[in-house]
């Protein structure tokens, strides 16, 4: 993600430079079932409650942070950002350092948290509500079971199926790649999104609106 948004400069700080989430089982969407699968890469998890679970898997240089300094820093972010968010849920579930690499879990309580404490411009909800918070839907998206498109009036027309939108003004020196699971089958997605199971899709985060529409 951004390297301005907050717990990214946390990890830059720490040597630390990607975001990410826990890849779900092809069955699955709870926090229960993915808080027990081994992470491998960075991903983003939209869960059906309106939850957003986060995992960030980099590489861990630096000798004079271990997990225990780690962990203290990644709170004292949360509780600084909620000190001025008195509403956002955000948790830190869990943090771990081994063999110079860190895993680090979040959730987040809604889309809003997500975006307000990563300083990203991200939506996730239904088509409906993405159009009434002012996202430009005036896009042309793929179909991943066939060769059809949709465009703003289908769009519109599935008002009540769930959108993810990330929006980047510039892209970043080196393409961020981030593993978007979402709770029900993916049905269209834009550019930059390459599908990677029935409901999960590989997002490369450059400039641009990047989007998945599942039911």
């Amino acid at each position: 993600m951004r390297k301005a948004f907050i717990l990214m400069l946390c990890f830059c700080v720490l040597g630390l430079t990607a975001c990410g989430e826990v890849i779900q089982q092809e069955n699955g969407g709870s926090k229960e079932a993915t808080d027990e699968i081994a992470s491998t890469v960075s991903s983003l998890s939209i869960e059906k409650d309106g939850s957003i679970s986060s995992t960030i898997i980099e590489d861990f240089f630096e000798s004079y942070y271990d997990e225990d300094g780690l962990k203290s820093m990644i709170e004292s972010f949360i509780e600084a950002y909620r000190a001025e968010n008195a509403a956002a849920r955000i948790k830190l579930k869990g943090c771990k350092v081994k063999d110079g690499v860190a895993n680090v879990r979040m959730e987040y309580g809604d889309y809003q948290a997500y975006a307000g404490y990563n300083g990203e411009d991200f939506f996730a909800g239904t088509i409906k509500d993405a159009n009434m918070a002012g996202f430009d839907l005036n896009v042309t998206l793929q179909s991943v079971s066939d060769e059809t498109t949709v465009s703003k009036p289908e769009l519109l027309g599935m008002g009540d199926s769930h959108i993810v939108i990330f929006v980047r003004d510039e892209s970043p020196e080196q393409p961020e790649q981030l593993r978007v699971n979402c709770f029900d089958e993916i049905l269209y997605v834009g550019d930059d999104v390459t599908p990677v199971g029935k409901k999960s899709a590989d997002v490369s985060l450059v400039q641009g609106y990047k989007i998945i529409v599942f039911k």
